[in-house]
């Protein structure tokens, strides 16, 4: 791929890279990837709990259906419960060191036991000094409906309770737009009073409040929870084995626990029966008991596991970096040299963006770290599909631009090929190791005197359409048509180690059709117009026969070294080759006239790429018209079929012997070498080669004299055993 076109498809990609980021940006801060964002959050904190260790500290208990039914055979106690019984689980909690004892119950009306049942509970708040007992905060709107017009009250404990707490904590939670819990706040201030919140009120009992400043917060100072899978994870115990181990305890007797099992805990009560306790949504469940949240945000300060929101910064630079993985891979994949390779190379960049825009935020949640998921994923799938269609409608447009420069003159197979494989073909030129083809009609110029212009162009179609079918089912490609000559090669566009051979085939292809065209001709001309023949072409075949004109083709081929593509001014344009090779390839189809060969000359250069699946036969070293370097000629007689061919047998038989005969007569025994071409003329007297060297022999070197520029010989012979040729 050539450095400007690298260029360009960099700008491109960057272009719409910047695009897509723009666009995804904005998106992203008009909040439109919100919803999806959050449900992203839920899945990966889903993901992430099975990697969180709750704090050991944490005993939850739970005022379960069991408790309750174990209370009433026990104790005879009705629902609700006296309050006298959670005294007597925090004289339990507190004999044993607990650090806090919270309380996830309302205790808003005096107890239905009386004044004493609620002393009785005071009692125990006093003395442990170590509860904490909940405030609700009720909102009321007004008729607008709106935050301007919200009145905020709060709710506490019956008097007695609420003074003998050690601290109030605010149970409200803070819900996002859908009504799920995902942040947690660690105060509320009302009417210029800061109240802790249930889950962090224990942090304040401790004097730790300062070490809350630490805490990573959103800009509304709230925190993002980072949940457990269950309250299940934190030590959960029934309120009947706190209220059975505590009746053993009073006796002197161990139950199934004991006071110093909750040394140092912060212990948590609440409702946890059907239909008593309030539930919640959060990310990992939505039925989850709102004393959970209390739960989590303690459990986070104590385990350092507050999550931590990435910068908008970092937001940002991901988006950017995305939009260019997305439109980079697909410029990356359009470098490939086959249509399988981009599709290949396509998939893997979608699936390595896919699996970053989506594995590094659920590893970084994993590590407490929320960094946004949908936005810059979709900055990468935008850019990545933008790509495509931007890649796929060039590529559309080179596809057809190449299937309508070559489908006249290359075959469907190659121009398939290309289209499958863009980066093989580039405009402008690039070297190739190819093959030259010229062909040109023996004394075309006579036909043009017997025939009219309407005539000679249907002849001349009739023979190129033929010849021409021929150069393309060898994968060649038509260059061009000079009158009756026509110009291809092979080994390009699409390289070609077998340039050569295929090119030599086609050569020998086109003599065996010109025999089978000339046999039509004569027989055409020789009965009715068959159906479907244009007239002017079955005249063309009338006249010929009847001047006894015949197609004979002179062809010249040349490897090496050439330049091909698509050279021309704006507004025409097309595929040729030009170079050194090409011109000496032009020079060798004009040579078989000198030598009276069957119409095939091949260079050294290309004979030396033949295998032994070709017959050819030596001829002169020369020197071409204006190239002083001499090279070997070569005739092209044939080409080996896969089975016996007598014919074949007796040709591969006779070039043994010319071989024989040439090497006399480049030795300068040209007497013998003169009976050799004379025993040779005598079994092909058709052969124009040796017709040729025999009167060679007989006007110059049997006399002891070379041709010379002045002997009209065609040929001048030098000193270095060279002969220099005449014409072009």
């Amino acid at each position: 791929m050539k450095k400007a076109e690298k260029h360009g498809i960099l700008l491109r990609s960057t272009l719409i890279a910047a695009a897509c980021f723009l666009v995804v940006a904005a998106l992203y801060f008009a909040g439109l990837f919100t919803y999806f964002e959050n449900k992203t959050y839920d899945r990966r904190m889903v993901f992430a709990s099975q990697y969180k260790e709750p704090a050991d500290e944490i005993f939850f208990i739970e005022v379960d259906q069991a408790s309750i039914t174990w209370a009433q055979e026990t104790y005879g106690w009705g629902w609700p419960w006296p309050r006298e019984a959670y005294g007597r689980m925090i004289d339990f909690f507190a004999a044993g060191g607990a650090k806090s004892v919270a309380f996830d119950i309302l205790y808003t009306e005096p107890s239905l036991y009386g004044d004493e049942d609620d002393e009785a509970l005071a009692r125990a708040e006093r003395d442990s000094g170590i509860v904490v007992m909940p405030l609700n905060i009720m909102v009321e709107y007004g008729e607008s409906g709106n935050d301007e017009d919200k009145k905020e009250t709060l709710q506490f404990p019956v008097d007695v309770i609420r003074d003998g707490a050690a601290m109030l904590g605010n149970v409200t939670s803070l819900m996002d737009d859908d009504d799920i819990i995902r942040r947690g706040r660690l105060e509320y201030v009302y009417d210029g009073v800061a109240y802790p919140t249930l889950g962090t009120a224990p942090v304040f009992l401790q004097g730790e409040e300062a070490y809350l400043d630490d805490v990573p917060r959103l800009k509304d100072g709230s925190v993002l929870l980072r949940y457990q899978r269950s309250l299940d994870d934190y030590c959960p115990y029934s309120a009947y084995d706190v209220l059975d181990s505590y009746d053993m305890w009073l006796e002197g007797d161990e139950g199934f626990l004991v006071p110093e099992d909750f040394e140092d805990a912060y212990v948590y009560v609440a409702y946890y029966g059907p239909g008593l306790y309030d539930t919640c949504s959060t990310p990992v469940s939505q039925v989850f008991p709102g004393v959970g949240v209390h739960i989590t945000t303690l459990d986070n300060y104590l385990t350092d596991s507050f999550m931590t929101r990435a910068p908008e910064w970092a937001v940002v630079f991901w988006i950017a970096l995305l939009s260019l993985l997305g439109a980079g891979a697909v410029s990356l994949a359009s470098k490939r040299h086959s249509q399988k390779g981009t599709v290949a190379f396509m998939a893997l960049g979608f699936l390595t963006g896919a699996l970053l825009s989506v594995g590094l935020p659920y590893l970084l949640f994993v590590k407490g770290i929320h960094l946004a998921l949908i936005a810059p994923a979709a900055a990468f799938l935008l850019s990545f599909l933008v790509s495509v269609v931007f890649s796929m409608s060039v590529e559309g447009k080179q596809k057809r631009f190449i299937k309508a420069a070559f489908s006249q003159c290359l075959s469907k197979d190659v121009v398939n090929q290309i289209m499958n494989d863009p980066s093989s073909f580039t405009l402008g030129g690039r070297k190739f190791q190819m093959t030259a083809i010229f062909t040109d009609i023996e004394k075309f110029s006579s036909f043009s005197e017997l025939l009219t212009a309407g005539e000679l162009g249907c002849l001349l179609n009739f023979y190129l359409t033929r010849m021409s079918e021929i150069i393309i089912s060898v994968h060649g490609t038509v260059d061009k048509y000079e009158g009756d000559a026509i110009v291809a090669f092979t080994g390009a566009p699409v390289e070609m180690k077998d340039h050569a051979a295929r090119a030599c085939s086609a050569a020998i292809r086109m003599k065996k059709a010109e025999i089978e065209l000339n046999e039509e001709i004569r027989a055409v001309a020789a009965s009715e117009k068959p159906a479907g023949m244009e007239d002017e072409l079955y005249s063309a075949f009338r006249v010929m026969v009847a001047n006894k004109k015949m197609i004979f083709t002179r062809i010249g081929l040349n490897s090496g070294e050439m330049i091909a593509g698509y050279f021309g001014s704006q507004n025409k344009k097309n595929y040729t080759m030009m170079g050194n090779n090409v011109n000496l390839a032009s020079r060798l189809e004009g040579v078989n006239k000198q030598y009276h060969t069957g119409g095939i000359l091949i260079s050294e250069a290309t004979r030396d790429l033949l295998d032994e699946s070709f017959i050819v036969r030596s001829l002169d070293r020369v020197r071409v018209v204006n190239v002083n370097k001499p090279i070997r000629l070569y005739e092209l007689l044939d080409e080996k079929s896969d089975f016996t061919d007598m014919n074949q047998t007796a040709l591969a038989s006779y070039v043994s012997e010319w071989e024989a005969a040439f090497a006399l007569f480049e030795a300068g025994r040209h007497d013998e070498a003169y009976a050799a071409f004379t025993a040779l003329h005598e079994k092909r007297p058709d052969d124009g080669v040796v017709s040729y060297y025999m009167k060679l022999e007989e006007r110059f070197f049997l006399k002891g004299a070379v041709p010379g520029e002045h002997d009209d010989a065609g040929v001048a012979y030098e000193e270095d055993g060279v002969f220099r040729l005449l014409q072009k």
